[in-house]
């Protein structure tokens, strides 16, 4: 397998999309729940949660006296509007309550105890690539007399989320297809470390495949291969979610390109490259981008040289130049 002898890398911060919440209008005093989920959108393949793909969450919550929500399952439905759940609990007056809430419902949850004004807990978590991990934080509530508002919570990510974009800077004329991009180690199992002063991640073990797919045109709808253009940059089909990790982590990429004049392929070349001294940080997006040159391309451990002319000879027309008189009328 060849070795791509330069990958450049980029990381963007994900930015949140819009700001907006709904509330469900309560009945009673019961305690309800309203949430607002911070992403990023792109048009191909993101396995983000959105407000209105979330589906459920499970909610833990203490009051003064212990524990009165342990993993309670909170439904929605109506695209996140209105969210449900069973048997309702109720607001006591001066009553103080602290509330956490995880997505997917489904997550082992452990220790959970009020420290500090919030809901620490350790969350185990199996990453598959494609289920995003969620957690919310609300402030401290004293209930009122009368008090209806359900809690607000604001979802932040709690993983990576990696993409990868390639570049063609080969020269003018030259196209480029790249192929089955996967990380082949990425972390599989972590414990999410929940703690008012910030969340971290621990335990990161085991290793599988991540599946990019290949590098397609902007408006794709599929996983079909799009060719890159002298001086363009195109994007993986998919984004994929990862546990994060610190910066002496290493990962390994492997991907296939070939190169073309035109739609004349050239070759066809797999690499094995090595991402490194990257931290992968909780809630961030990173883009992966490689800048495919001619001398990276090939892989081949000496510079290919370009293909150049020269005119050694020029051989004599096949008759001599004679003269001819012409008649001319009159």
């Amino acid at each position: 397998m060849k070795k791509l002898l330069l990958f450049g890398f980029a990381a963007a911060m994900l930015t949140a999309c819009s700001n907006d919440e709904t509330l469900e209008v309560p009945q009673s005093n019961t305690i309800g729940f309203s949430t607002f989920v911070d992403n990023s959108v792109r048009s191909i393949i993101d396995p983000s949660y959105t407000k209105e793909t979330l589906g459920s969450f499970a909610v833990y919550g203490f009051t003064d006296n212990g524990q009165i929500f342990d993993g309670t399952e909170v439904s929605g439905s109506d695209n996140g509007s209105t969210w449900t759940y069973s048997p309702l609990q109720y607001w006591i007056t001066n009553n103080t309550y602290t509330f956490g809430a995880i997505a997917p419902a489904d997550v082992t949850v452990s220790g959970e105890e009020v420290k500090d004004g919030a809901v620490a807990m350790s969350v185990s978590f199996t990453n598959d690539g494609e289920t995003d991990l969620l957690h919310a934080a609300p402030s401290q509530i004293t209930a009122t007399e009368g008090y209806s508002t359900p809690v607000s919570l604001t979802f932040k990510h709690q993983l990576s989320k990696v993409k990868f974009s390639f570049e063609n800077a080969v020269g003018e004329g030259y196209n480029v297809k790249v192929t089955n991009i996967n990380i082949t180690n990425a972390k599989e199992t972590g414990t999410l470390n929940v703690a008012s002063t910030g969340n971290a991640w621990s335990n990161q073990n085991g290793s599988f495949i991540l599946d990019f797919g290949n590098i397609v045109a902007d408006d794709a709808t599929d996983n079909t291969v799009a060719v890159i253009e002298n001086g363009s940059v195109l994007e993986s089909y998919n984004e994929l979610l990862m546990i994060p990790t610190n910066s002496t982590v290493e990962y390994a990429v492997t991907f296939t390109a070939e190169l073309l004049q035109g739609e004349v392929s050239l070759g066809t070349y797999d690499h094995n490259v090595t991402i490194k001294d990257i931290e992968l940080q909780l809630g961030y997006c990173y883009d992966f981008k490689a800048t495919l040159n001619i001398e990276n391309i090939t892989g081949d451990e000496e510079t290919p040289q370009p293909i150049t002319f020269e005119v050694s000879s020029i051989e004599n027309w096949n008759k001599t130049n004679e003269t001819q008189e012409l008649e001319v009328s009159k």
